[in-house]
């Protein structure tokens, strides 16, 4: 079948195209063909994200007032680096069709923040004028949205007449259960991340990467985070005492040793031959697991605690956060390993059941 998929094929962001890759890649080994389908996002609820996001002409003066004036060259030319390299590895990579004229037999939303209302409402991840009956929703997320604010943005019909209309509904966190279960009560099943459903033969790629001579650590962070004085020292020292590199692949970090722009499937490979990874991000996290490496995992309350705590829990990786990010705390967290037989077994186990909820999704379609 022709299956579409509805995500966020075109954020900046590793996890993002990791997630994008890896649905393709496990729907093609079931015999499907993956569509990307392409929409207009809708930024009515901060319009000004629109201008980062959706790059334009238009974008232009925000670009050089919020990131070449405000967090400087370096930061900005690798944003731009990264742009035109996520660019080239989806064109190379994807077909792509439009969600209301795609000729498809089915079509996935998710996964990533797709159900989210922190920027606009966009009525065809409900499912709403796409251009089939057949909607599935694998492991999408509502992100820090909640019923509450899909009350106050007035989406509750928008969401629930489209909800309604899905032959498989699914979650990618307990939040996201609880809110489908309240607006069409429904009992989504828990699914796994597409990264980590998908087994990635890393070692065997042949994606060129310029691995550092000396060990290194790898620093996953969005650049806005990891800028506290304290908590840069507190990594640094940590570097320092234990011989490595600091190394920041995907995002910018002007005080980490080596800064790299490069698509997803070369940032996985350098978190494969890192010794460590230290991140405050769900993918991050995910992509530590997946590569095998020790982790030490931060979690911003404000930002993205529901999906962080959701995916700590479910693997059981509560020993691998951090309080705060301080020497003491990433000496704590590191002075143990892994306990990866516990782990495998879980995302073993966690895998089979999201694939078996996939093939029977997939079934239903007429």
């Amino acid at each position: 079948m022709r299956v579409g998929i509805l995500t966020h094929y075109d954020v900046n962001n590793q996890g993002a195209q990791l997630q994008l890759y890896a649905m393709c890649k496990v729907l093609e080994s079931l015999g499907h063909t993956p569509i990307v389908l392409t929409y207009k996002k809708n930024y009515d609820f901060n319009p000004e994200l629109e201008l980062r996001n959706q790059i334009t002409i238009s974008s232009i003066p925000y670009i050089i007032k919020n990131y070449l004036l405000s967090k400087g060259f370096f930061l900005t030319l690798h944003n731009v680096k990264k742009w035109c390299i996520n660019k080239r590895f989806r064109k190379s990579r994807y077909k792509f069709e439009s969600y209301c004229y795609a000729n498809i037999d089915a079509a996935i939303v998710g996964a990533d923040e797709v159900f989210s209302l922190e920027l606009g409402a966009n009525m065809m991840m409900y499912g709403h004028c796409v251009n089939t009956d057949n909607m599935i929703a694998y492991a999408p997320s509502m992100g820090q949205t909640d019923i509450n604010r899909i009350k106050k943005f007035h989406c509750v019909e928008l969401i629930k007449s489209g909800l309604s209309k899905f032959i498989s509904l699914s979650a990618r966190d307990e939040n996201t259960r609880k809110t489908i279960k309240t607006l069409v009560d429904i009992d989504a099943k828990i699914v796994c991340d597409p990264v980590l459903l998908y087994k990635f033969p890393i070692a065997s790629y042949s994606t060129p990467v310029r691995i550092p001579k000396r060990d290194y650590i790898v620093v996953y962070s969005y650049d806005a985070r990891f800028v506290d004085k304290e908590e840069v020292m507190a990594i640094k020292q940590y570097a320092y005492d234990n011989n490595l590199l600091t190394v920041s692949p995907g995002t910018y970090h002007g005080w980490c040793d080596i800064n790299i722009a490069c698509d997803a499937l070369q940032w996985l490979k350098y978190i494969y031959n890192a010794k460590m990874v230290i991140t405050d991000t769900f993918h991050g996290t995910i992509a530590s697991v997946i590569m095998g490496r020790p982790m030490a995992l931060y979690y911003s309350k404000e930002i993205n605690s529901i999906k962080m705590l959701d995916l700590i829990d479910r693997l059981g990786l509560i020993d691998r956060t951090m309080s705060n990010v301080s020497y003491d705390e990433i000496c704590r967290v590191m002075s143990h390993p892994v306990d990866w037989t516990s782990l495998n077994k879980k995302l073993s186990d966690f895998r089979k059941d999201s694939l078996n909820y996939l093939v029977a999704a997939l079934n239903k379609v007429k």
